[in-house]
């Protein structure tokens, strides 16, 4: 019963996006696409390959506690490298970064945090994350959702916001998403209004049959497309990133709309990342994902590497990734 209720969920947003009588505001759609244009898609791979790269070299993250298992290497896992690089290039860019340390010892959380005030309301903040520790290479999981956070950090610097855009690099996201529970839990979050989490948003295939269902939902079967995941507190916000995208022809995405909160079981592979504690929070968030391993045959495996990625997708992707960002954090005309 619970799986056909997720499974109309899913139906409803998938037919409402375009019909429903209550469909959402769309008047700043062309100046959010605006925001897009400015993506540069050429400074996207090298990011990833810099991150995979580092992590050759870097220091494992204590695996004390965590038993290893398949898909789930928790010896092999790394930040410290990733930590800096995400810290400097926000530097570069001219933000006054900061690294929030939550926890203490081998295993205390670095989430790395930088911010766009807005000039009308910055008190209201719009989160935009993505983790940045991985096992191996980690370049879909999760080198691609930092290089997206990373360009779009970049272009949003051209233009004013009502909102405060805040992107924060969530630590630890493999053993549990430590990094953004433990931010939540410290009252980090009080000031959020809405958020973007991302999780894997670089895989894509042509195959037939290249994606599987994700626990009683189903999807179309080749695995070309980006999911955009959303509750029941942020409908709205679902619906208009999915609009947007079809209506500038940004990215190819799939909307899923979870029952209620999203934080049910059944409904637990939609939650499995860093936007989980938000809903939990009822923070209205929406989680991108190529969906992991229901369709990335290098999920947590040493072949996830930058060579596997499709960098058009992946640019693509961080396209509909901005214009998001610029109509909900309302960039001024």
């Amino acid at each position: 019963m619970r799986k056909m209720t997720l499974l109309f969920g899913v139906l409803t947003i998938l037919l409402t996006v375009t019909c429903a009588p209550d469909a959402p505001d769309t008047s700043h759609f062309s100046t959010a696409f605006t925001v897009s244009e400015d993506i540069v898609a050429a400074n996207l791979m090298p990011w990833v390959e810099m991150l995979s790269a580092a992590r050759a070299t870097d220091v494992t993250v204590s695996c004390e506690g965590y038993e290893e298992k398949e898909l789930y290497p928790a010896c092999h896992l790394t930040r410290d490298a990733a930590v800096e690089i995400v810290t400097n290039a926000f530097s570069t860019m001219g933000y006054t970064p900061r690294v929030e340390i939550f926890g203490a010892g081998p295993q205390a959380a670095y989430n790395v945090v930088a911010e766009w005030p807005g000039a009308l309301h910055p008190e209201e903040v719009l989160l935009v994350a993505a983790h940045l520790d991985g096992f191996y290479a980690a370049a879909d999981d999760n080198g691609s959702a930092v290089a997206a956070l990373l360009e779009t950090a970049r272009v949003v610097r051209k233009y004013s916001f009502a909102r405060t855009i805040r992107f924060v690099a969530f630590d630890l996201e493999e053993f549990g998403s430590v990094g953004s529970t433990r931010y939540v839990e410290a009252g980090r979050c009080k000031d959020v209004v809405a958020a973007i989490v991302m999780d894997m948003i670089g895989y894509a295939t042509t195959k037939p049959n290249s994606q599987k269902d994700v626990f009683g939902v189903k999807l179309p079967d080749v695995g070309d497309f980006l999911i955009v995941a959303g509750n029941r507190d942020s409908a709205e916000m679902l619906q208009q990133m999915i609009l947007l995208s079809h209506e500038y022809g940004l990215a190819k995405l799939v909307g899923v709309l979870t029952p209620g909160d999203g934080t049910y079981i059944l409904a637990s592979p939609y939650t499995r990342s860093d936007h989980g504690m938000l809903w939990y929070h009822g923070i209205p968030a929406l989680f991108l994902s190529d969906t992991a391993n229901f369709r990335n045959p290098h999920y947590h495996k040493p072949t996830d590497t930058p060579d596997t990625l499709n960098p058009e997708f992946l640019a693509n992707n961080t396209r509909a990734l901005a214009a998001a960002v610029a109509l909900f954090a309302e960039v001024q005309p």
